[in-house]
């Protein structure tokens, strides 16, 4: 299992510099309106997703090895079509919108739809280090055509980026299709079912999504409130804080993946919650290392990086960092209950960030911009962590100081690390 760990998070933080790349060379050649713009058109993306992974998202890693992986994979093409489809005939209707972007981004999102359905299922059935390829393709795809675009190609706009977007998305389609063919099994794997597909795929995708919808909106709702009050400047300097704060979750997303995979697949209970309090220790442990880092950073290291009009980064970082920190709380234990099928346990505890975040960003952001939606999603982040960490502890019955890293813990990881670090030299 630290093998897998070891991988995702070799894979994510590839993945963060390469997205880090993107960044820079956005707000360098295009500046922060353009940024700005971008962080858009990806949050439309990423919303449209949300709706389609009621079917064809994280929800497939718990059905997969449950059902016949065939229907599955069908039913989540499927939807995926009737989402994409259905939202741009919705949007179209709207007054207003760039009717060009807007097939754009829904031929991006279907294609990354599919993709995803694709991915899920090879997660099902454990396959991290493809899971991990398919990711690291794509934004590795992305920059690659990005830095063609813009210094090759002299693409001076938003486009460019978009261009690029179709060169990483078509090519982490066809990995996944590739690696899920090469590890293809459509039959079930584990207990027998006797609950109809659609209707489970429905049921457990909904309360998964629901959550996912609502953590979303806490998210990234104070970008268009940005966009709003101050324009796409304002979006644009917001997202490049919130993407480097975002990478302290580097270590805690590549172990929360490894966990929902194994906790999906197992039966013993015990098991399953010593893991989570184990893998949330060392959440917390890497999280304060990696804050520890970014804060030290000065200002001039962010005007250096991506221009002179960035300078407010480093202090909405220094807003953010307490939310941040606690929603490793939310992280680690989430997961576990995803790992359960216990997903209305995260749609509750996301929906009070939510109403936190919607009520204070719509007091604080007209007053103090993105320094006001940085305390905004503080606040959220805090809520939110706050109410899965009591479910979790209540259902754990573990004492309070068991959930904090100690001794023990940095001891087994500087022995692993050695181990590692003697088994690659001696390869």
């Amino acid at each position: 299992m630290f093998k897998n760990i070891y991988t995702t998070f070799a894979s994510n933080f590839i993945s963060a510099l390469l997205n880090l790349l993107i960044a820079v060379v956005i707000s360098q050649t295009l500046g922060a309106e353009v940024k700005g713009e971008q962080s858009i058109i990806l949050t439309n993306i990423v919303i449209i997703l949300l709706f389609n992974n009621i079917i064809g998202g994280a929800t497939l890693v718990y059905i997969v090895p449950r059902f016949n992986n065939r229907k599955v994979l069908q039913y989540s093409y499927l939807w995926a079509f009737i989402v994409c489809s259905g939202a741009f005939l919705i949007a179209r209707l709207i007054p207003g919108l760039n009717h060009e972007l807007l097939i754009h981004t829904f031929m991006l999102t279907f294609i990354s739809a599919l993709a995803s359905a694709n991915t899920m299922i090879l997660l099902g059935k454990e396959k991290i280090l493809a899971k991990n390829a398919i990711h690291v393709l794509q934004i590795l795809s992305v920059a690659v055509f990005l830095v063609i675009a813009i210094f090759a190609l002299n693409i001076e706009n938003i486009h460019a980026y978009i261009y690029a977007l179709y060169f990483g998305y078509g090519s982490s389609l066809l990995l996944s299709v590739l690696l899920l063919a090469k590890h293809w099994k459509a039959g079930r794997q584990i207990n027998d079912v006797k609950q109809a597909l659609i209707p489970s795929m429905f049921r457990y995708g909904f309360f998964n999504q629901l959550s996912h919808i609502t953590q979303m909106l806490s998210l990234r709702l104070s970008y268009y409130l940005l966009l709003i009050f101050y324009g796409n400047e304002s979006v644009g300097i917001y997202s490049v804080a919130v993407a480097i704060i975002e990478s302290v979750w580097l270590i805690s997303k590549s172990i929360a993946t490894v966990q929902y995979a194994r906790i999906t697949n197992s039966t013993d209970e015990s098991y399953n919650r010593q893991l989570t309090i184990k893998l949330l220790r060392s959440s917390l442990l890497f999280s304060i290392l990696m804050i520890f880092g970014l804060s030290i950073l000065p200002v001039s290291f962010f005007r250096f990086m991506f221009g002179e009009e960035f300078g407010p980064v480093k202090p909405i970082i220094l807003l953010l960092i307490p939310g941040i920190f606690s929603y490793n709380f939310y992280l680690i234990p989430g997961h576990y209950f995803s790992g359960k099928g216990k997903y209305h346990i995260n749609t509750v505890a996301s929906a009070i960030g939510l109403v936190v975040t919607l009520a204070l960003s719509l007091v604080l952001i007209p007053l103090y911009d993105f320094y006001g939606a940085a305390m905004a999603g503080t606040a959220s982040f805090i809520a939110t962590s706050a109410y899965a960490f009591m479910v979790f502890r209540k259902i754990s019955g573990f004492p309070l100081r068991e959930f904090f890293p100690g001794k023990s813990d940095i001891d087994e990881y500087i022995r692993f690390f050695k181990k590692t670090s003697e088994r690659d030299a001696e390869n």
